[in-house]
């Protein structure tokens, strides 16, 4: 049985991915295309601030930036907490 991942409301993420997206000069097309997701995938976390954990990553990736500045948990792109792993916290 396949299983989709759960999307969570990320408080702010909407206005701070639009900020990054268009700061780089790219289309949500673009962006969508080079993070691997798709345009209602890249519109439910603009729009609608809805994200998986994978839908972070890929984007932040994408992007050249933490996942932790993508959510809102560090201003300068450096952990705000002390998660294993490299600072950078799952979203739960």
């Amino acid at each position: 049985m396949l299983t989709h991942p759960r999307r969570r409301a990320v408080p702010g993420l909407a206005d701070r991915l639009m900020a990054l997206r268009r700061s780089a000069g790219l289309s949500q097309q673009v962006l969508a295309t080079r993070a691997g997701i798709s345009i209602p995938r890249l519109r439910d976390a603009e729009l609608h601030s809805l994200a998986t954990t994978a839908t972070l990553t890929l984007l932040a990736r994408t992007l050249a930036v933490s996942v932790d500045l993508l959510t809102g948990r560090s201003v300068d792109g450096t952990a705000t907490s002390s998660a294993p792993g490299g600072g950078h916290a799952a979203i739960s």
